[in-house]
């Protein structure tokens, strides 16, 4: 529990709002028409998808609000699984890493790897939808996602402040020193 909410939710809680401002811009933004013209198309929707995914900076925390968003706009489980593999994965933080320690021929497989296998992944889903007749257009049922009840007011609000509670406790904390300086700050 210490490590959950002392260590992890500070560290995913700036990425997790971050994905959950972008997710509710594509809820506002996204118009049915859009939709429909992008995302309607299996093979169109994974190719959008891994336009935006490879040059955006996105974590897996981020990634998975964005990706919700989008699958209930009319995102394909393919296309969706195409944005969470091949976003991650291809930041600019991890390309660096990757050219820095193993060289640009090594990156530009990595990177063909993960463009390929992202696109593999996705068509493999959709056709397990397909084949379960699921169905890759409306796979994700929308009452579900929408009903705001009172359960999740609250624990929205129970998120919301432990997420908040970190950067206070840091802003009140003498010269930016959080629990980690202790008493070898003098």
């Amino acid at each position: 529990m210490i490590y959950a909410f002392g260590e992890l939710l500070p560290d995913i809680g700036k990425w997790f709002m971050a994905g959950l401002l972008i997710a509710g811009a594509i809820s506002a933004l996204l118009t049915p028409e859009m939709a429909e013209t992008f995302l309607g198309n299996e093979w169109l929707s994974m190719i959008v998808m891994l336009l935006i995914a490879v040059p955006m900076y996105v974590c897996a925390t981020s990634s998975t609000p964005i990706a919700a968003a989008l699958a209930m706009k009319g995102l394909s489980p393919g296309a969706a699984m195409v944005f969470l593999l091949a976003g991650p994965a291809t930041n600019a933080a991890s390309i660096a890493m990757v050219s820095k320690i193993l060289g640009k021929k090594a990156t530009a497989v990595y990177l063909a790897s993960i463009i390929i296998l992202s696109i593999v992944s996705g068509v493999c889903a959709n056709y397990i939808y397909d084949f379960l007749n699921i169905g890759t257009t409306n796979w994700v049922q929308k009452e579900a996602g929408e009903s705001g009840g009172l359960f999740s007011i609250f624990f929205s609000i129970v998120l919301l402040s432990l997420i908040a509670f970190d950067y206070v406790k840091k802003w009140l904390a003498p010269n930016g020193c959080d629990n980690e300086c202790g008493d070898h700050a003098h």
